[in-house]
């Protein structure tokens, strides 16, 4: 495989959340061309989760400033800065927003199953660091795709993998054994299912 030199390649970011949108809108603002992959069917997906919940953040302390220089143009309104927003307001009124905003740098229902150097691998690895990242992408129809990359940004969170009960990072005594009857999410008590 021919690699392009590595400067002409995206910054691949894995995540449409909070933290992966404005890493994209900071790298715009550097002049860095990112792509952004999602899993989910939109940009916050697993805000959207628990989009009952009301955050502890005003919107002052939730709206990137790199983020909303992309937003500015587009027309957008920044929410009042001292009133705390839901999750779904969080995701509706600011991160679906932003997605649009960067456009087509924003797959979704695309999961990133592997990360590489181009042409090296267990056996070869001399001048890893001088290579492209591939990385491998399984979009929700099947379909998979290698995309280049100058750098990989890991954005994809927590969410999905969440902490164990106990200290130290190990699951606590009987957690496993009462997986079936465990449950790491915040309940929607309006939620009658």
């Amino acid at each position: 495989m021919t690699a392009p030199a590595t400067p002409e390649l995206p910054v691949v970011v894995i995540g449409a959340g909070p933290t992966g949108l404005a890493a994209a809108a900071h790298l715009v603002d550097r002049g860095i061309e990112p792509l952004v992959v999602e899993a989910g069917p939109a940009a916050g997906a697993a805000v959207r989760e628990w989009a009952h919940v009301r955050l502890f953040s005003p919107w002052s302390e939730l709206v990137d400033p790199a983020a909303e220089k992309l937003l500015a143009p587009t027309g957008w309104t920044r929410p009042d800065p001292s009133a705390h927003p839901s999750g779904g307001d969080w995701a509706e009124r600011y991160l679906q927003p932003l997605a649009d905003a960067l456009g087509e740098r924003v797959r979704t229902g695309a999961r990133v199953t592997g990360v590489s150097r181009a042409g090296r691998d267990r056996l070869v690895d001399a001048g890893r660091d001088t290579q492209p990242f591939v990385v491998h992408v399984t979009r929700t129809d099947g379909t998979e795709e290698r995309l280049l990359a100058r750098a990989v940004i890991d954005a994809s969170g927590t969410w999905t993998t969440p902490g164990p009960a106990g200290g130290s990072g190990l699951p606590a005594l009987g957690e496993r054994a009462a997986a079936d009857r465990v449950t790491y999410r915040v309940p929607d008590l309006d939620d009658p299912a």
